[in-house]
């Protein structure tokens, strides 16, 4: 019998918690990989490697690193693939001179793909300059945090400092970035900046801990002056966690929760509110500026009935821009009037039982979003809604999953894909790959099971 070492074995694991993290057996994981279920065997339990085209189709899958899945066994970092570097970095898990942690910049990728999704800072240049000068500021404290309403453009904010030129420049060791959402897998996370600052799980004392893991990587970080970026957090817990850095870097972290924020940040958690009307409007014209000098009395109705939230106008701009609602005469009028029929559909269809449901509810969007989405989706086709249901089970943006991924997982061509982009509900992350906001996917999780339960009733 083949002796398999505790270290390669337990990074094996980390395939396997993944794939039973999704619901997914190994005998599907198989079919999408092209490849038999002996060999999702024998990857899982460390009796072989993934070839390298089966490993990036497995990064791709999951939306993990190859290390955070647990297929790579030895040091070569050339495979890692997940840093960009503007100097060598010669780092080791113990603390290191200021002098030499200086000469090297750190920039993790995961910044300029959130970066590439986002839009301009339409009505945050003020914000944005406040937020800024809290980082900069040497006497400060160490934590900020961003909160507000989902769709209302914090991680749009937050890229836009990761990459402002003197908040780099401030911020001279390196800026990282940790996605996290409603299931983050906070390991994986760690694990991963691990990797940036060239920690191995060999140099933890207890791989699988995840306060093991900050004390390693905080003495990793030693004096550097870096920037950590936590991205929206649900818990406290969560937050806590990624509160690596040493004494002269700074954390921010985005949430939707104020009492996240609070309890994190304390005097310096900052709200982003909804845009002014005025902007609402400016942003709602970059997708149909004609319908907007049509109608500028139901264009301003539609702006506050979305509650001013910029994912919220972009979704119904893109809507309105390419679907059949183009076609009447008035045709904000008719989306206004979808609009409020959702609206209304859905505050007479929560249950009002303790007020948890809608609690829970209000934590996951509001209705101005949610009602936007539902209004993007009537027009969609029968196969592209289906394809939208399908893609939900991929974890929500900041991750993202290829098109191979898509095409697999959805069963349907790829102009289906095309029509959810044109919708706005299917969000571009570079070459080949998407992402879906955490309200798209779970619209479209709810979505697919009342189909499922109406199917059952009618069998």
């Amino acid at each position: 019998m083949r002796y398999v070492e505790p270290s390669v074995l337990m990074k094996s694991r980390m395939l396997r918690t993944e794939r039973k993290r999704r619901g997914w057996t190994q005998a599907w994981l198989a079919k999408a990989m092209g490849v038999n279920a002996r060999t999702v065997i024998r990857w899982e339990q460390g009796l072989t490697l993934p070839q390298p085209v089966h490993r990036a189709q497995l990064e791709n899958l999951f939306d993990r690193t190859a290390e955070e899945l647990g297929l790579l066994w030895g040091t070569d970092e050339n495979e890692r693939g997940e840093l960009v570097l503007t100097a060598p970095l010669p780092i080791t898990h113990k603390a290191m001179p200021e002098a030499t942690c200086q000469a090297s910049l750190l920039t993790d990728i995961t910044i300029l793909r959130t970066l590439g999704m986002n839009d301009s800072l339409l009505g945050r240049a003020g914000l944005f300059m406040q937020v800024k000068e809290r980082l900069l500021d040497a006497d400060g404290l160490p934590e900020t945090a961003l909160y507000g309403l989902p769709g209302v453009g914090k991680t749009t904010l937050a890229a836009a400092l990761a990459t402002d030129e003197q908040v780099q420049a401030h911020f001279r060791d390196g800026i990282l970035w940790a996605p996290l959402g409603s299931q983050p897998y906070v390991l994986g996370q760690l694990m991963r900046w691990g990797t940036l600052l060239g920690v191995t799980s060999s140099d933890v004392e207890n791989p699988e801990n995840l306060l093991a893991w900050g004390r390693t990587l905080r003495l990793a970080i030693g004096t550097r002056r870096m920037l950590l970026i936590i991205d929206d957090a649900w818990t406290v817990k969560d937050a806590m966690a990624l509160q690596v850095g040493g004494p002269q870097c700074t954390h921010l972290l985005i949430t939707r929760q104020p009492q996240v924020a609070f309890a994190f940040a304390r005097q310096q958690a900052i709200v982003v509110p909804q845009l002014e009307e005025a902007d609402g409007l400016t942003l709602l014209a970059r997708s149909i500026p004609q319908l907007i000098q049509q109608d500028p009395q139901a264009a301003q109705a539609l702006v506050q009935a979305l509650g001013c939230l910029p994912l919220a106008l972009t979704l119904m701009g893109k809507s309105l821009a390419s679907s059949t609602l183009t076609q009447h005469l008035w045709p904000l009028r008719v989306a206004l009037t979808q609009l409020h029929n959702i609206q209304d559909h859905l505050h007479l269809s929560t249950p009002i039982v303790s007020g948890q449901w809608f609690l829970n509810f209000a934590k996951m969007a509001p209705f101005s979003l949610y009602s936007a989405i539902a209004v993007c989706s009537q027009q969609l086709s029968r196969e592209a809604l289906a394809t939208l249901c399908a893609l939900a089970i991929f974890p929500p943006k900041p991750h993202s999953f290829s098109e191979e991924a898509a095409l697999t997982m959805s069963q349907q061509p790829r102009e289906m894909l095309d029509e959810l982009w044109n919708a706005g509900l299917l969000e571009c992350w570079g070459p080949g790959r998407y992402s879906l906001h955490q309200t798209v996917v779970h619209y479209a999780r709810t979505r697919a099971k009342s189909n499922a339960t109406s199917n059952k009733i009618e069998g």
